[in-house]
């Protein structure tokens, strides 16, 4: 898609963003009845196993961790002499996050009651699911034009929106979340992505051309 493409979808999804926040501040009753249909459905799914198993996916689509696998990307993307995408993979990532977190103590939602794990904080939108959507649209922009075949590609693709189902699904199956602060997080980190990475790789280009020549080289000689 054009970029001009990309900033209207973003703006449009951020804008429906918008509006899910405002209806969770005013506490719509759509979205107490979409939250509590959600959670009503993922009942029967209960089970000791099932809760081990998205207690592991949500451990890895955890902040902590996706920050951590993200600054692995930018490293490898660094010494194989992209310094520039380094810089604005890393640099969406934290800003998206740091946004996301910000929205947390605008809204300051309080977490679902009877937690399967445990949690704290803010509950809208999901820092896992928001971080987990960032890493995954970042991977899939090194990965995609590696790729020659399209069905492999759209493999990848999927694969990617899988995962971030099964972080999204996780959150809400462990009641640390609403149905609502999932729906949310997709929304932001989405519309964060294609309306922010134009103006973010025109920032980490002119920031990378502050970068020492010296360490440029060294980076493009790996």
């Amino acid at each position: 898609m054009s970029t001009k493409s990309n900033r209207l979808i973003g703006a449009l999804l951020l804008l429906l963003f918008g509006g899910l926040m405002v209806a969770v501040m005013g506490h719509a009753a759509w979205v107490m009845a979409l939250d509590q249909q959600v959670q009503t459905a993922l009942i029967p799914a209960e089970s000791p196993l099932n809760t081990a198993i998205f207690n592991i996916i949500a451990f890895c689509g955890s902040p902590a961790i996706v920050l951590s696998l993200t600054f692995l990307l930018c490293v490898y993307l660094w010494r194989r002499g992209a310094g520039q995408r380094s810089l604005l993979l890393g640099g969406l990532q934290l800003t998206i996050a740091a946004g996301a977190e910000l929205v947390k103590f605008i809204v300051q939602r309080p977490r679902p009651t009877q937690q399967l794990t445990a949690d704290t904080g803010f509950s809208f939108p999901s820092g896992h699911t928001v971080c987990t959507a960032v890493l995954v649209f970042s991977i899939l922009l090194v990965i995609i034009p590696l790729i020659d075949d399209q069905e492999q590609a759209l493999a990848a693709t999927l694969i990617g929106i899988v995962w971030i189902g099964l972080v999204a699904v996780s959150r809400v199956y462990l009641r640390d979340h609403f149905a609502s602060d999932v729906l949310g997080s997709l929304l932001f980190a989405s519309g964060c992505w294609l309306l922010a990475r134009p103006f973010a790789a025109r920032v980490s280009a002119r920031l990378y051309r502050l970068i020492p020549a010296r360490l440029q080289n060294h980076q493009q000689e790996r």
